[in-house]
């Protein structure tokens, strides 16, 4: 292999090393946000007898990763 062939696979992989990373992190933020959204409703649901939400709020909005 030549030397330019070697820095390309390199580059590559790391770049997909990176990427792979970024992916995992995106998601892992997003099953968070999903776990602490469904724990704050049902502590609303439990609080305001199966209403959701905090007082005068009419509930917790979805949010747009639903």
């Amino acid at each position: 292999m030549s030397g330019s062939t070697l820095v390309l696979v390199e580059l590559l992989l790391v770049l997909g090393g990176v990427m792979g990373w970024a992916v995992w992190e995106l998601w892992s933020v997003r099953r968070q946000l999903r776990d602490d959204r469904d724990r704050l409703r049902q502590a609303g649901a439990d609080r305001q007898g199966g209403q959701g939400g905090p007082p005068g709020s009419g509930g917790i909005p979805p949010s747009r990763f639903d």
